[in-house]
């Protein structure tokens, strides 16, 4: 029996072939910005990069990591993406669609019983952002509105970080890809 992966692996080994044969030049490259690594797949993507972080450090005279902004590149989107839990990328998936949601209707959207459980999804992926030295401000906005004594937070997906998930195909790629393991799950039953 052929391991699952053999046809994308044999697939992605003749294309790197053919482009090497083609005389392209494949490199990853990899750079840090105040204590933030970047990844970028040819040169250009590597110089427009830096040249975007540089113009956000003038625009924003911005000192270290936690008060620049962040650039989201596809790949660190990803990376995000491959080390959160599901409850997150529900949280992440909700956000996308570009409206700015109150924190009731997330919690109800992503199915946790309450908003207290939002703000335990919400800490997971802040964890997960602290360890990659990013600011969660650089991925989503709160705006809290007062009404009377009550308040409602709003929350709104940053358009760096959902330009990056654009790119990625992201959430449509993700939900397809429940979906199917949920139907191969419920086949061998």
């Amino acid at each position: 029996m052929t391991h699952p992966n053999f046809a994308l692996d044999s697939s992605l080994r003749n294309t790197y072939i053919a482009l090497r044969k083609a005389g392209c030049l494949l490199m990853a490259i990899e750079f840090e910005h105040k204590g933030v690594k970047y990844r970028a797949d040819t040169v250009q993507e590597a110089v427009s990069l830096q040249a975007s972080l540089k113009q956000y450090d003038t625009m924003f005279d911005s000192d270290g990591p936690q008060t620049a902004p962040h650039v989201w590149t596809a790949d660190l989107a990803m990376e995000l993406l491959d080390n959160t839990g599901e409850l997150q990328k529900k949280f992440l998936a909700t956000l996308s669609s570009g409206t700015s949601l109150s924190s009731g209707s997330l919690a109800e959207m992503i199915g946790v019983e309450s908003e207290i459980a939002l703000a335990g999804v919400i800490s997971g992926l802040s964890k997960q952002l602290r360890k990659m030295s990013i600011n969660s401000n650089s991925i989503y906005s709160v705006d809290v509105v007062w009404k009377g004594k009550g308040k409602t937070r709003f929350f709104k997906l940053s358009s760096d970080f959902h330009n990056a998930l654009v790119e990625l195909g992201w959430p449509e790629a993700w939900q397809t890809e429940r979906k199917e393991q949920n139907e191969t799950a419920s086949t061998k039953r």
